[in-house]
């Protein structure tokens, strides 16, 4: 893969392990969290969503889930 840079940096990100990919990602997250957080503003369709959930906490409405078992849901709805 080739990012744009002046020069281009060319990161064979397909030869990385698995592992070397996960630490990639971990460096790029925590310096975008850490440097550049107020960069980026959230996608638009985020404000009404988190609006409507927020609606759902504060009338009772919410229902809450463990998270092991929204995981173990997910996992069979994808078999």
């Amino acid at each position: 893969m080739i990012f744009s840079a002046n020069p281009p940096i060319d990161l064979p990100i397909e030869k990385l392990t698995a592992a070397q990919k996960w630490e990639l990602f971990q460096f790029l997250w925590q310096d975008v969290v850490e440097d550049h957080e107020n960069d980026i503003a959230p996608p638009s369709w985020h404000e009404p969503i988190l609006r409507q959930r927020l609606e759902k906490i504060e009338s009772g409405k919410a229902v809450w889930q463990d998270l092991d078992q929204a995981f173990d849901d997910l996992r069979n709805e994808l078999k």
